[in-house]
C-alpha cells in the first residue's frame, strides 16, 4: 500500500475500507469519531545510519538469547560489555526467540544515542482539555550500545541510568525519580524523592509499572519500552502494514557540535504539538493530535507478558517498524484480560551533515486510557540544552549518584 493509493482523509465515514491499515485501538478511535487520519508520504528515508547498519552486519552470529531471556555473547556466555549496532542483524522469524531478538535490536538502536537530555512537558487531558501539567528534564545515560571510542568503564554492570526531574509547577518541583537498570539478573534500583518527608525512597522494580505522577503512562512505556527485556516473555505473532504518525513529512537538518553532540529541531513552536481541544472547530477527542502525516509502514507485531505477578499490567502488543526497529504503538491489557490503554509515539526526522540522525527519538508520547476516557501526553520541544549523542564528558555516571539525586531534589 502506497500513500498515493489512500484518500486525503480517513474518518468514521470511510474507515471500514482501511481497517487493515489501523491497529485495533486506532480503528476504534476513528470509528467513533475521536481521530481523523490524514495519510501522506515522507520525503526522507526513515532508517538507521549507514555506519550503524554496517556495524550491525559485523555482529551476525555473535550473540544469543538464553531461556531466561538474557542477551549473551556466544563465546563468553555473559552479557556483552558493549555492542554497537543491532545484536541480531538477521532474525529467523520462526525462531522461538524471534520476539526477544527483535526487542534487543530495538534496545540497541536506542542505546546508540549514548546519552540524551530532553526538556519535557507532561499534560493531563480530559474530555474538555488540559487539566494540569508538569514540566521538567529527562536525562538518560546508556552504558552499552555506545559507538567505538565512546565506551565507559562499568564496574557496576549498569545497562542504563535514568533521571527525571520535575521543575514546574512549584508545588511539585523536586519530585524526582532515578533508576539504574542492570545488565545482569539483579532487580533495577529505583529511587524517588518525596518532598513531603524530604527523603529519598528506594522502590521495587515493579513500581516502573505504576502510573507516573498519576498519569496514564508509566516509566516502562518511555519509548514504548524502557524496562529490562528479561523481565518479560516476548512472542513474535505476525506482520502487517499500518499507518504511523509523523509530525512532519520533511527532514529537518540539525548541527553536530565539535564534541559530537547532536542538536534537535522541531517542526512546531511552543511546548507541544497541537491537540484537538485547542481547535474550536474540532469535533473529535480533545487529546487527538492535529496536523499529523500518517504514513504506511511495514511492522512486526510482538507480544509481551510480564513475568512478575506484581507487575500492574497483563498483555502488551507492540507494533515495531521493520526497517528502523522503533515501536510505533503499544496496546495494553489489564491482568483480567480487558483492554485498557494504548500508547503511540509521534516522531519527526533530524539529520546532521555527517549522517547522525534521531530515528527512534520522539516528539510526543500519547497514552490513552480507554476505560477512563482520559489521556496523558508527554511532549518534547526546542531548547538550547536538548541533545542526543552526548559524550561522557557531558554526562557520565557521576551525575546519577544518590547524593546528586538528593541535591537536585526539593
Amino acid at each position: 500500500m502506497q500513500a498515493e493509493d489512500l484518500p486525503k482523509v480517513i474518518d468514521k465515514t470511510n474507515c471500514s475500507q482501511y481497517k487493515d491499515l489501523l491497529i485495533p485501538a486506532m480503528y476504534r478511535a476513528v470509528e467513533r469519531g475521536d481521530f481523523v487520519i490524514t495519510p501522506g508520504k515522507i520525503n526522507f528515508k526513515f532508517k538507521q545510519s549507514d555506519s550503524f547498519l554496517a556495524a550491525s552486519a559485523q555482529n551476525e552470529g555473535k550473540f544469543d538469547v538464553t531461556p531466561e531471556g538474557d542477551l549473551i555473547d556466544k563465546h563468553t556466555r555473559k552479557y556483552p560489555e558493549n555492542i554497537y549496532g543491532y545484536p541480531f542483524p538477521k532474525i529467523n522469524l520462526k525462531d522461538l526467540n524471534a520476539g526477544a531478538k527483535i526487542i534487543y535490536n530495538f534496545d540497541f538502536q536506542r542505546y546508540r544515542f549514548m546519552a540524551s537530555r530532553e526538556h519535557i512537558r507532561v499534560m493531563w487531558i480530559d474530555k474538555k482539555g488540559e487539566e494540569r501539567y508538569i514540566q521538567g528534564l529527562d536525562q538518560r545515560l546508556y552504558i552499552n550500545g555506545r559507538s567505538p571510542g565512546q565506551e565507559i568503564k562499568n564496574p557496576d554492570k549498569v545497562l542504563t541510568y535514568e533521571f527525571q526531574r520535575v521543575l514546574e509547577p512549584m508545588s511539585l518541583k523536586g519530585t524526582n525519580t532515578m533508576a539504574y537498570i542492570y545488565m545482569d539478573p539483579r532487580e533495577d534500583s529505583n529511587y524517588a524523592y518525596v518532598p513531603a518527608i524530604r527523603r529519598v525512597r528506594q522502590t521495587g522494580s515493579t513500581t516502573r509499572s505504576d502510573p507516573y505522577m498519576g498519569s496514564d503512562s508509566w516509566l516502562d512505556t518511555n519509548f514504548l519500552w524502557s524496562g529490562k527485556t528479561r523481565t518479560m516473555k516476548w512472542k513474535y505473532v505476525g506482520e502487517k502494514t499500518i499507518l504511523v504518525p509523523f509530525t512532519s513529512p520533511d527532514m529537518l537538518p540539525v548541527q553536530e557540535l565539535p564534541d559530537g553532540r547532536m542538536t534537535k529541531a522541531f517542526p512546531y513552536t511552543g511546548t507541544h504539538i497541537k491537540f484537538g481541544y485547542e481547535d474550536p472547530k474540532w469535533k473529535g477527542a480533545s487529546w487527538a493530535p492535529l496536523n499529523i502525516t500518517y504514513v504506511p509502514r511495514k511492522v512486526w507485531i510482538v507480544e509481551q507478558m510480564p513475568k512478575d505477578p506484581y507487575y500492574n499490567w497483563g498483555l502488551h502488543i507492540n507494533y515495531i517498524d521493520q526497517e528502523s526497529i522503533v515501536i510505533w504503538y503499544k496496546e495494553v491489557y489489564e491482568k483480567s484480560g480487558d483492554f485498557r490503554t494504548w500508547v503511540s509515539l509521534l516522531m519527526h526526522y533530524n539529520e546532521t551533515p555527517s549522517g547522525k540522525n534521531n530515528t527512534g527519538d520522539w516528539d510526543c508520547q500519547l497514552g490513552i486510557d480507554e476505560k477512563a476516557r482520559h489521556a496523558t501526553t508527554t511532549n518534547r520541544s526546542a531548547h538550547s540544552e536538548t541533545f542526543l549523542y552526548m559524550p561522557a564528558s557531558k554526562l557520565d555516571p557521576s551525575y546519577f549518584t544518590v547524593n546528586n539525586f538528593l541535591l537536585l531534589s526539593k
